[in-house]
This record gives C-alpha cells, structure tokens and sequence, in this order.
C-alpha cells in the first residue's frame, strides 16, 4: 500500500491566476498527498513556489518573447517591457488570422497541439524524477502533455493513473478553429477511455461529456467552488479602495474580462442608475478593461478599476459591495457552468444579478438569491438592479447555513480527495492544515545545488 501518494498537476497557465488548481493542490496537501503543481512561466525564465505543503514550479512550456532569446527587431526596440509583450500579443494574433484564413481557403495544413513535443521535453524529466501516482490534467489543453507523461511514467516501469479534469467543454470554446477543435477532441476521447476518473464542474456539462467523450462511466463532479475555511480577512476595503462611503450603492464585478462577459452591459445600465458606482476588480492592463474605461468617460467618477486581490481573501473584499454581477452572454459554455464568481459573491452574502443563462439563472431562482436578466438587455438589468437594491435584505436571508455549506469548496474536496485515495487504494494521514497562502516566487534552483542557478532544459 502507497503511504504517502504523489500527483503531479499539469496546467497549461501561470497557476496563480487559477483558483480551481490552487485549491486542488492546497486540499490534496493536506490531506496527506505529495503535490506538485507544473504551470508555464510568461517570462521564459522558471521559477518556483508553493502553497500550503504543495510545491509549483513554472517552466517555458510556451514559447515567448525574452530578452535572452528575442529576434533581431526585439534586441533593437525591445528593451521595454511593455512593448515586448505588444510585439508578442501582434504575433500572436497574425498567425491566429493565418490558421483562420487557411481554414477558409481550404488550405490543408497539419494541425498540431501548439508547443506539445516542446513541453514534453522539459516536463518529462521532471515527471519521471518525482514519479506520480497520478498525474492531473488541468483543461483539454494540458491532456495531450498528461496523456504521453502517463505513458513514459510506464514505459519506465512506474505505475501510474490519469485524470482528466474537463474545466471547459470543448465544442463551446470559441476561440478553437474547426480543426484545432477536432483535434482535442480526438485526444480527448484517446485518454479519458484511459483516464482512472473524468471529473467536471457541472452535472449539465456532464450530459455534453459522455457524449463528447464517448464514455459509459458519468465524470465526478467536483464543482469549483470557493474556499471558506481557507479564507482571510482582507488587508484591503473594496470601499476605501474607491473612496465610496457605506451609504452609497455599489455594483461590483469580479474576474476575467472580455466581451462576452457582459460587463458592457452594466456599464450602459449605470446611465439609468443615478447614484450607483460600479466596481470591476480586474487587470486594469486588459484591453477589454481598457476599451470599458474609454467608451464611458462620462462615467468616470462611477466607475471604478481595481486590481486584483490575493484570493484567499477575495470573498472578504467583495463583502463591502451591494450586488455581485454576472452578466454575461450567450454561449455554450457559459449556458452550463456554476462559474466560480457565483459561489464567492455568494459566500460574501451578495445578492446576485445573472443573465438568463440556462445553470445559473435556474439556481438564482432556486434560490432566491437575487435576479435574472435578458443578456445584453439595458433595459432589463437596470429593472433587476432596482429591486435588489429596494430590498437587498430580503436576497441576502437567502443564504442560510445550509445554503452556504452547498456552495464551498470543502464539500467539493471532500469528493476530490475520496476520488484520489480510492484510485490508488491508499488512505495517506491527514497534515495540519495549512493557510490558503502562495509563497512569493524565486528562480528555480537546480536539485542539489548550492546555488540558484536557473535549470536548463533547452
């Protein structure tokens, strides 16, 4: 019997930025599990840190811009940051525009997972030194990477299990061209008929997924739902932030941004709201916050960009506001998830306004913990708007004990962890629970060494 199991996490972003690794990683730790966590490092250079007894480290699983390995036009005019990054959004978008126009030109091109024989060589080593017991793919993206670790783990005489987590159903993700979407869907279906378990985030996602997956076993739902014993009290005031007093009616929106998040939608609303602030804890680099900011100057003194706070302490920032939002817009996969936003706006005892998206306005009105809206309706979110804010008491008694314990993230890894111990039939000791806290990043050292040299894996 294995005492202490190890997984190894593969996610395809910067780890920081994604609550639901994050809490994976932080739970699994604590409950007795060896963790590591490999996500991609945007400057090139890898770099290490942890949370909870789990360690991440950040490697150059995609190909970037740097200093040390920039083209000729970079080395000239590149020294400043900010426009290396442009320089990389331009490239980037040119050959999204070139697979788009050799698509519609029925230009026939070899499609291939971006960047995968480079990823595999820097992770396989590291994968094959720690030798999971499971090895976790974050998101259709980091399947393909998961799925060949898995087999070198067995080519190299180590037992190991997969497990796919479905963060996103692939058919509705909008940015995949035709073909690109075929192609993960052909390698979705190669690994989950493989995969130890499928988790999902969502019982509707999981009616597209047996089908999508071609799978007679129904994916284990781990919602990703906020963290509550983990949460601290925040060293910010949303409120104090804005310089806004207790009396004034405030609007808050928080996470990603991009137009069809809907946050357009809110901002007109403020016209025919006189009085009432809107608060957007975002990036206030984005180019979607930027084009917000810019197309209502005429609502600069209601309208408020903050950034991001640590997000063991999101659910205490939000508190301050009057009205969580989720107004975003008609897609497929926005039609079947419980976002993460929801479950913290709940814990923070906000009355909710959502558009009429199918899961979330059905649990809005189940419980009567806020209103729906027409999506893109002006008109239909300043009416939901006015009666929340007439009567927000009466949203707020909504969320009784039991309505909370529904919607936190230690029921969900309760499931997460039951799933783990069953795959490799062990049952590790339970560590003392460490605080929901990410350690400041260092470069990665070599194992062993006395110094911090960087390691090379090109």
């Amino acid at each position: 019997m294995i005492q202490t199991p190890r997984t190894l996490h593969l996610v395809l972003n910067g780890v920081t930025e994604d609550s639901r690794v994050l809490k994976c990683a932080w739970s699994l730790g604590n409950a007795g599990w060896d963790v590591l966590v490999i996500g991609s490092t945007a400057t090139g250079l890898p770099d290490e840190l942890g949370i909870g007894y789990s360690r991440i480290i950040r490697l150059p699983l995609k190909i970037v811009i740097s200093k040390e390995h920039a083209p000729l036009l970079l080395r000239i005019f590149g020294k400043n940051e900010t426009f290396r990054w442009l320089i990389a959004g331009v490239l980037r978008r040119l050959r999204k525009y070139r697979r788009r126009l050799t698509e519609k030109l029925g230009v026939k091109s070899e499609v291939v997972v971006p960047n995968l024989n480079r990823a595999l060589k820097i992770i396989t080593p590291v994968a094959l030194n720690f030798a999971p017991d499971i090895v976790h793919a974050h998101d259709y993206t980091a399947l393909p990477i998961a799925g060949a670790i898995v087999e070198a783990l067995q080519k190299s005489g180590k037992r190991a299990e997969l497990v796919y987590d479905a963060h996103e159903y692939v058919p509705g993700v909008a940015h995949l061209t035709k073909p690109m979407a075929a192609l993960y869907t052909k390698i979705e279906r190669k690994y989950a008929k493989g995969a130890a378990t499928v988790l999902s985030v969502s019982e509707p996602m999981n009616d597209l997924l047996m089908a999508q997956l071609q799978i007679a076993q129904r994916p284990t739902v781990v919602a990703n739902d906020p963290l509550v014993d983990g949460q601290e009290p925040c060293t910010r005031n949303l409120r104090n932030d804005i310089n806004l007093s207790s009396s004034d009616p405030l609007l808050v929106y928080s996470g990603a941004v991009a137009p069809q998040r809907g946050i357009h939608t809110a901002l007109a609303a403020l016209r025919q709201l006189p009085g009432v602030h809107l608060a957007l804890i975002a990036n206030p680099a984005n180019k979607s916050v930027i084009d917000l900011v810019a197309s209502a100057p005429d609502l600069a003194e209601r309208f408020h960009v903050v950034p991001y706070v640590p997000n063991s302490e999101l659910v205490s920032y939000l508190s301050t506001a009057d009205i969580g939002l989720i107004p975003i817009l008609h897609r497929l996969n926005h039609e079947i998830s419980l976002i993460t936003k929801f479950g913290e706006y709940m814990q923070a005892h906000l009355p909710i306004i959502v558009s009429d998206v199918k899961t979330m306005s059905a649990e809005v009105n189940r419980l009567k913990n806020g209103e729906v809206f027409i999506a893109e309706d002006v008109d239909d979110f300043v009416r939901v708007a006015k009666l929340i804010l007439a009567s927000p008491a009466k949203y707020r008694a909504a969320y009784t004990a039991e309505v909370l314990s529904e919607r936190s993230w230690e029921g969900q890894a309760e499931i997460l962890v039951a799933t783990y111990n069953q795959i490799v039939r062990a049952q590790p000791r339970a560590r003392v629970q460490m605080p929901f806290l990410i350690t400041e990043p260092k470069p990665l050292a070599v194992e062993g060494s006395a110094g911090a040299k960087p390691i090379e894996f090109l």
